[in-house]
């Protein structure tokens, strides 16, 4: 158990060392940024609901709001599902088509040149146009959950990118990024850390902040 501490110890000590990086060193016109599930489903109420998620909402929109003029794109993924989807054989009924929590939230749909990408799995990897990325240099990857939906995406453009020799960098600011809580069952705190280490060991830039 002592050993076990003190890995979780250097995990954590792995993330409170992280930099700051300044937009200044980011080409956003080169830049796509990528909101992920921050919809009435988990931010405002239902049985997926997270105050942690909630907690993202002000902060992903004061971002997004001083850079929306200035990124090539801003896509926002939500969950999308009818109810035969196979998703809800293991998560609760959550996002159904044409309901509250499958829409993004207000505070999101008042930013121009936000397109919205309806998905049927944790994966938005599997909705996207375009998985090119020509003349894009940068992603940022904003939203929840760190673990699931964040991990998945982020880790399958990575190896997207690598398996056709594309050179991105991904980029998760960790202030932008969190996941669920359920005590004794989902340790939103100690998931981060593993998750997000993960993250930096597969070749994406975790940052603390993105400052601008």
């Amino acid at each position: 158990m002592k050993h076990l501490l003190n890995e979780l110890k250097v995990l954590k000590g792995n993330l409170d060392n992280l930099p700051v990086e300044n937009l200044d060193n980011i080409d956003l016109s080169k830049t796509e940024l990528f909101i992920v599930d921050i919809n009435n489903g988990f931010a405002k109420s239902g049985a997926l609901y997270s105050p942690r998620v909630e907690a993202l909402i002000n902060p992903i929109v004061d971002f997004t709001k001083s850079i929306y003029k200035k990124v090539k794109s801003i896509i926002a993924f939500t969950d999308c599902h009818d109810e035969n989807s196979l998703e809800l054989s293991s998560y609760p009924s959550h996002c159904l088509k044409n309901d509250f929590e499958s829409d993004i939230v207000d505070e999101l749909k008042e930013i121009k040149n936000i397109k919205i990408l309806s998905k049927n799995s944790t994966n938005g990897f599997f909705v996207l146009d375009d998985v090119k990325f020509d003349n894009t240099e940068n992603i940022i990857i904003v939203g929840d959950c760190t673990d699931i939906c964040i991990y998945q995406f982020a880790i399958t453009l990575k190896s997207y990118f690598n398996q056709n020799n594309m050179d991105k960098n991904i980029i998760i600011p960790i202030n932008l990024v969190d996941t669920y809580d359920i005590p004794n069952i989902h340790s939103a705190e100690l998931l981060n850390i593993v998750f997000f280490n993960s993250l930096i060991q597969n070749g994406i830039k975790v940052v603390k902040n993105l400052i601008y």
